[in-house]
């Protein structure tokens, strides 16, 4: 830019004409227009996804996370009682959604590819809804076994979808603000989740169980959300039916130069090969393991753990909820955590390190 400048005062001083010189005060203004105008168009765009698409998905997300974790609050009320659950029976239903979540995990993205978000996402919170739903008419510890199963193969594809349609979508320069105020779904799923299902759970009938009401409940509150998805999601930028043909134009002219279009081109075997042998990805695969492993333990047994030291249940949600609460704060501060670590791996460490002292 300095050089432009120079360029321009050395043709003004010594008569020469900008056309001789290739360059003039005229066209870097111009220049900079255009670059100004097309950040306000994608700026315009983002905030288009994140009303139609983003929102969404924060607010299923939450939804199955509560779906998940209401197992937690049904042992308080009473679901091992009635259900004659002993020793480590209700370890081995919670073991079970993670057995059924891996067990289609590494094929969800694959069939999203096939079928579009479109169809999928909604179709699986649909699902786990209803098996939720289900939970809350069971008989035996058995049924609750196959129940929890297959609520993990349901939910399963749901938040790796989402991640990879917020790749089409999103440029990378704006892709990183809405994955963490997606992933602030999670805790905030916590913060809610506990207190709806305690106050659901003393919904009084005279043949329905407390544990019953939790999963019912909750259960047929995601099926109509997740139906509306058929609605508001889409498969890619090009099929929007709220994008203007301009705003579709700029998206994928942008995605395709920045090497991150998605979507609608083909994903090829040489492709998964590459990203199966990136090091990084294996790496991350194992802390993510490790960061699920602790926060899912949390917001299933959070509720006993606490309940056993004394307090009274109603006591019990609210008080697990507050780790949550403090888990959506750290990931508002996440931003300012890596500019003041110059850091990403840093600031993980600095979080993680947190967690492990917690």
């Amino acid at each position: 830019m300095s050089s432009k400048i120079e360029r321009i005062d050395s043709n003004n001083h010594d008569g020469g004409s900008d056309a001789a010189d290739g360059f003039s005060m005229k066209d870097y203004l111009a220049d900079s227009a255009h670059f100004s105008s097309t950040d306000q168009k994608l700026d315009s765009y983002c905030r288009k996804i994140d009303t139609h698409i983003l929102i969404y998905a924060i607010v299923l997300c939450i939804l199955g996370q509560s779906d998940r974790g209401s197992i937690g609050v049904a042992k308080v009320v009473g679901l091992e009682k009635d259900l004659g659950m002993v020793k480590n029976d209700f370890n081995i239903a919670t073991t079970l959604f993670t057995v059924g979540y891996l067990s289609l995990e590494m094929f969800s993205n694959f069939l999203l590819k096939r079928l579009g978000a479109s169809v999928m996402l909604p179709t699986l919170g649909i699902l786990w809804g209803i098996v939720c739903a289900f939970q809350g008419v069971i008989k035996t510890k058995t049924q609750l076994y196959i129940m929890r199963l297959l609520l993990g193969m349901a939910e399963c594809g749901f938040t790796a979808g989402i991640l990879l349609i917020m790749s089409f979508f999103y440029p990378k320069s704006k892709l990183t603000t809405r994955v963490g105020f997606f992933y602030l779904s999670f805790p905030l799923a916590n913060v809610f989740s506990g207190p709806l299902a305690f106050a659901l759970s003393h919904i009084d009938h005279p043949t329905i169980k407390h544990w019953q009401w939790v999963f019912i409940l909750e259960g047929l509150i995601t099926v109509p959300v997740a139906a509306l998805g058929y609605y508001i999601l889409h498969d890619y930028p090009e099929k929007c039916s709220f994008l203007s043909q301009d705003e579709k134009s700029l998206i994928v002219a942008y995605k395709r130069r920045e090497g991150t279009l998605g979507g609608s081109e083909q994903l090829s075997m040489r492709d998964t090969k590459r990203a199966l042998m990136d090091w990084q990805l294996w790496c991350m695969t194992f802390v993510n393991f490790a960061v699920c492993t602790g926060s899912h333990t949390l917001s299933v047994f959070a509720p006993e753990v606490i309940n056993e030291l004394g307090f009274s249940p109603m006591h019990s949600q609210i008080m697990s909820a507050l780790p949550s609460l403090c888990g959506a704060v750290a990931i508002l501060l996440t931003g300012k955590t890596v500019k003041l670590c110059r850091s990403h791996w840093l600031a993980a460490c600095l979080a993680l390190g947190f967690s492990l002292l917690g």
